[in-house]
This record gives C-alpha cells, structure tokens and sequence, in this order.
C-alpha cells in the first residue's frame, strides 16, 4: 500500500517557518506545495530553497486552494485566530505556532474551534513535547529521580543581532509570553502538577521599546504538588545570551546544556547531568536530539489524521499554558 502524500502550505516565512521546513522537506510523504508570505521575495526565496511548487503572498488563496491538505501558520499570534478560523472552514489540517493568540478572549475561541470541529486536527507547536532530551527529563522526574518537591530554574535570554526583529515582536506579544508558554508547560508536563500562582517583574533596557511593552522578564510559579519554579526572558542589545534549564529536587539534580552549548563533546548531542543525594553520585547522559524536530512534530498531526490519536500537547494543556502566561504578562506590565 502506498503511503499518502500530504500536500503542505506554509504561512510565513521567518526564522521559525525555516526551523520547519528545514526538518520536513526531508520527509517522503510530504510535498511543499506553497510557501506564503507578505514580502514576496523571501517567499521566493524559500521556494527556491525548499522546492515549494508555489508562491503566494495571500494567505486566504494559500488557506482556500484544493492543493493544499495541511497548513503550517507561522504568523504573529494575532493573526492566528482569523487564519485558524479560514483553515477549519476550507478543511484543512494546522500545525499552528505558539503562543496560540495575543489575547485570552481570542485563545478562547481558538480552542473552542478545535474541540467543536474534531474531524479538523489541530496541533500547536510546543516543540519541547517532541525533543527527545526534554522526554528523556519529564521521564526521569515523573519517576522520582530527584524526588519532590522541585525547584525548577529556566532562563532563555537572547542578545539581539537583529534589533528590529525583536522590537517588532515586542509590539506583538512579550519575551514572556512568547516563550513562557513552552516553560509553563514544562513546568506542569515535569511534575504532572498544575500551576496555581504565577507572579512577575519587568523592565523595558531598551528606549524604542513602546510603553506598556518590556523587553526583559521574570516569572515565578508555584504549582499544586508544593514545586516552585521561574522562567526569565530577555531580549535585548545589551543583553547577554543564556540558556539555563535546571530542576533541583531533594534527591537530586538535572541539568540540561544543549548540545551547541557544550565546551566539548558536541558530536554527543545534548547533555544531561544528573546529581543524586545523599550518594553524591554524578552521570552523564548524552541525547542525540535535534533541537527543533519539527518533522517529529508534523508526524504527530500526520497520526492524528491518519489514525485519530491525541495531540501533543492536548489542546487543554495549551490553554493552560496560554492562560498562565498571559496572567504572568498582564501582572508584569502593571507595574511597568
């Protein structure tokens, strides 16, 4: 029996559009029949590289054309509810990028449309949910490795090399929102526990940043098994590049480093550094892992279509994470 071809449509050719296709224009059963986007030329530019059949720079003739089974929305949250929308009314699958909406009331909707049209399978990029090292983690801590309760410290700071990139998604959405979707998730998905107090504080290092906007932040949260964690986010010019992800329990620690941030050893893949105590035992584990396996994302919604398995995340898992996230955003800029 031959294997069906999906036919794919991507929407919005940024760096996160690139994170996708590099992965899935290597699967045998996809084609990549139309890449979409405002700028004409970066479209064609994709095309070029990807082998896109197609150009478009409309994304309702990319969403209504029969040549296309699965839509890729890699757009700026607050176009995801309209395209969404266009997508399950023509019938087509979407793998859509996080965070889902720009607001809580458009989330809303988001996830109303998913759970009324189930014959439209929807996932959302939680990309962690699909690294082999982030489940090589949540399995270790759900079976007691470093016991509980956990304290969890994650930080993802970037020192900007294209300023107004960021600036324009700090008018969009938030370092906090953007990304501490992913971590809240984490959060709950390490300790199968749910989060029920979030808090913040922010600040806006750089002077074009509008007001009401800021463009570093620090959440904390406290979820139901007793477990505390923060997530710190930063972008900016003068900011320095970091990426800590360590969760420290009573029994022990595990320490991520990715595999580009390693001193030596990179052609092992990530690195996972596990303390146990009171034995004061250290290990090593080494996970070839691709970082953003957008193409293991992909063949997840390719097995919700094909044999109506759950997604991952759940699209209540992505909700919460959502509601959190923006709960966290909304207390930082209060006290901007």
């Amino acid at each position: 029996m031959l294997e069906k071809k999906y036919r794919l449509a991507l929407i919005g050719c940024g760096s996160m559009g690139a994170a996708h296709l590099d992965d899935i224009c290597e699967m045998e059963n996809v084609t990549i029949e139309c890449v979409c986007d405002l700028k004409e030329e970066r479209a064609r530019n994709f095309a070029a590289k990807y082998h896109a059949v197609r150009v478009e720079t409309d994304w309702k003739r990319t969403v209504c054309s029969d040549d296309v089974d699965i839509v890729i929305i890699c757009t700026y949250p607050s176009t995801h509810l309209e395209i969404l929308r266009e997508c399950i009314k023509q019938g087509k699958h979407v793998l859509c990028e996080k965070p889902i909406a720009q607001t809580l009331k458009e989330g809303e909707e988001i996830v109303r449309l998913v759970k009324e049209n189930p014959h439209i399978k929807v996932l959302v990029g939680y990309i962690l949910r699909h690294n082999k090292t982030y489940m090589r983690v949540a399995d270790m801590i759900q079976n007691g490795a470093i016991g509980k309760p956990i304290v969890m410290r994650m930080a993802q700071n970037h020192h900007t090399m294209d300023w107004e990139k960021y600036l324009h998604l700090i008018c969009e959405t938030s370092p906090i929102l953007d990304c501490g979707v992913h971590y809240i998730d984490v959060m709950r998905w390490f300790t199968k526990s749910e989060v029920t107090e979030v808090s913040g504080i922010g600040l806006r290092t750089e002077k074009d940043v509008p007001d009401g906007k800021f463009n570093y932040g620090l959440m904390t949260a406290k979820l139901s098994d007793g477990s505390i964690a923060y997530y710190e986010a930063g972008w900016g010019n003068t900011m320095s590049a970091d990426n800590l992800k360590e969760f420290v329990g009573p029994k022990g620690r595990i320490r991520i480093t990715y595999q580009m941030s390693r001193r030596e050893n990179q052609e092992e893949g990530d690195l996972i550094e596990y303390y146990t105590y009171p034995e004061g035992h250290y290990e090593t584990i080494n996970v070839l892992c691709k970082r953003k396996p957008t193409g293991d994302q992909l063949a997840t919604l390719i097995e919700m279509i094909e044999n109506n398995a759950p997604a991952n995340p759940l699209i209540d898992d992505v909700y919460e994470s959502f509601k959190w996230a923006v709960k966290a955003d909304e207390i930082i800029k209060e006290k901007l």
